[in-house]
């Protein structure tokens, strides 16, 4: 950034993020507090020592899909976040002042497709997630890039309210250790057999714990991330339920555990956290529980576009344990591939050589093992008449290219829930 700057610091050293906010706020700052750890840049944006939003550079533009889909999911059903996407995809996150997804929010509300009001929430929620791995920061460089404010601010806070909501927040993440760790942490179904486990409850699990993190789960559930971690606290205590790690990029944040020089701020639990965990445990009983490993269900996912580029971000966005991604690049031959495949769920892309989407969709509509199956057309169209043939041909929903991986996993979270919802 050639800005001018006033360097808090500019060398990796111990941080003491709290102290760093006290100091930005007695000095009523205006700007941008820049900080660099592990690899990743958080973003906290100041007015007259008020913080107004913050964000990192892992995923900024997902995260922001995500807050927006939890706050006003209308929007995410049509195509203006597609729009929004191609506007974004070539610039960085510190293209403009603030950031690239602030001017993002600019945008929603310049198109009116979100109010002002909604836009203050949004940037809340954005803010506190992004200040709770800020908080947790031990080392790292920072720096204060000084910057007048001429652009429109829909939320602020002082920081001490701020960070108390959010050291609130990590004290009842924190009561849940050492299982949990991470809200990136991928809940699994280890001991299916477990005499606790109902057949409701197993066939539930067996649906929801396909490979998700905490916080893919609590949007795909529509919960609080605390509430999906809690209710299977418990069972991961009893190893019924397995934790894997994050996947990456999000393997670089800090774990929730207490540690360094501003550690000792969370370690006073919430006594109302610790009791309602200790009366849940209660309940189901807390012993040294073993079991084999079961192997979980596998959700088959046949995938018919004449790109293999295509194919392949896929596979890659559906990467886990619980996927089997089935490409199929030639629509010539795809109506017999997935009669022998038999997925769990079909995407199709529209405009391909041979059998378009909508004819394939329709073939396979009339066979009968596929009259219910999930059907989603994917394609780079965005006008009503392409919806119009999608949903006449037989689909069940319509995607449009670019899409993220949080918008695939989600619409094929859809419908592979839709039945235990």
């Amino acid at each position: 950034m050639n800005q001018g700057s006033s360097s808090v610091a500019d060398t990796e050293r111990t941080l003491h993020p709290i102290k760093l906010l006290e100091q930005l706020a007695a000095s009523q700052a205006k700007g941008c507090l820049r900080i660099v750890a592990n690899d990743i840049v958080w973003l906290l944006y100041f007015y007259e020592g008020k913080l107004f939003y913050a964000n990192h550079s892992l995923e900024p533009i997902e995260r922001l899909e995500q807050h927006l889909r939890r706050i006003s999911p209308v929007i995410l059903a049509n195509q203006v976040y597609a729009d929004l996407r191609e506007q974004l995809k070539e610039a960085s996150l510190e293209a403009t002042y603030p950031s690239l997804d602030y001017q993002a929010i600019r945008w929603l509300i310049a198109q009116g497709h979100i109010t002002e009001q909604t836009a203050g929430t949004l940037v809340k929620s954005i803010t506190k997630e992004v200040l709770q791995s800020y908080l947790l920061l031990t080392s790292g460089t920072s720096e204060l890039i000084a910057r007048e404010t001429s652009f429109p601010i829909w939320w602020s806070g002082n920081f001490l309210f701020v960070t108390k909501e959010c050291q609130t927040e990590l004290q009842a993440w924190q009561a849940l250790q050492p299982a949990i760790q991470s809200p990136y942490q991928r809940p699994y179904l280890m001991n299916i057999e477990h005499p606790l486990l109902t057949p409701d409850v197993k066939t539930k699990l067996s649906k929801i714990l396909i490979g998700f993190s905490f916080r893919q789960l609590s949007l795909l559930l529509k919960q609080d991330e605390l509430t999906v971690a809690n209710n299977l606290h418990r069972l991961i205590n009893n190893r019924i339920v397995g934790l894997r790690p994050p996947q990456p990029p999000f393997d670089r944040l800090h774990k929730l555990y207490a540690s360094g020089t501003d550690g000792d701020r969370f370690n006073d639990k919430e006594q109302s956290v610790s009791a309602t965990l200790a009366a849940v445990s209660e309940k189901t009983g807390a012993g040294s529980l073993t079991g084999d490993l079961t192997e979980q269900a596998t959700y088959k996912i046949a995938c018919v576009d004449d790109s293999p580029t295509i194919l392949r971000e896929i596979n890659r966005f559906l990467d886990g344990d619980s996927f089997k991604v089935f490409p199929i690049v030639d629509s010539g031959t795809a109506l017999m591939k997935i009669i022998r495949i038999n997925p769990d769920i079909i995407l199709l892309d529209v405009g391909m050589p041979t059998i378009d989407g909508y004819k394939l969709c329709s073939m396979l509509r009339k066979h009968p093992a596929f009259k219910k199956t999930p059907i989603v057309m994917v394609t780079g169209n965005t006008g009503i008449i392409d919806r119009a043939k999608a949903k006449m041909a037989g689909s069940n929903d319509y995607m449009t290219k670019p899409f993220t991986q949080a918008g695939l996993i989600e619409m094929v979270s859809r419908y592979l829930m839709a039945e235990h919802q």
